[in-house]
């Protein structure tokens, strides 16, 4: 299983990656259309907030799967070995205001997405759907609230007192 999501990882840090590249590529274009060209470029904002919202809320899920959020670490490795009650009740008030504004939120959005694919609302300019950049934000909070619950699970071993 580690294997599997190490490839998962990998591939989503290379489209990550290519999102970043795209991003960077497109702001570029648009200050340089902007002022060089003397052209407005307002199709790249609505651009890049559909990727930058995609990258924001997706990549803080793997993220916060992988551990690697900003957390009290000066805490957290003092207490990991020499007192694993104290770093397990740690991490679960972290996992558990995670699952708790996770879940509030996503149910928040599941209703606007939801609305906005009914009313079929699009952008100003691109004309897209609205509901597809909100659906990053749904599905990227929606897998913290899951990852959430799966950590706080996998603190059991912190609790459990060990036979000697």
């Amino acid at each position: 299983m580690k294997g599997v999501w190490d490839k998962v990882n990998s591939g989503l840090n290379f489209l990550f990656g290519i999102a970043g590249i795209i991003m960077v590529l497109v702001a570029s274009y648009a200050v340089l259309a902007r002022n060089v060209l003397l052209v407005s470029t307002p199709w790249s904002d609505e651009l890049l907030k559909l990727i930058f919202i995609w990258t924001i809320y997706m990549g803080s899920a793997v993220l916060f799967m992988n551990d690697e959020l900003i957390s009290l670490t000066l805490l957290e490795d003092k207490y990991k070995e020499s007192k694993p009650k104290v770093y397990g009740s740690l991490k679960a008030i972290q996992y558990v205001a995670a699952v708790g504004i996770s879940a509030l939120l996503t149910s928040q959005l599941f209703t606007i997405v939801s609305t906005q694919m009914n009313t079929g609302e699009a952008t100003t300019v691109l004309k897209y759907p609205l509901w597809v950049m909100n659906l990053g934000m749904l599905l990227g909070l929606g897998l913290i609230a899951i990852y959430g619950v799966v950590k706080v699970i996998a603190l059991k071993p912190y609790f459990i007192k060990k036979e000697v």
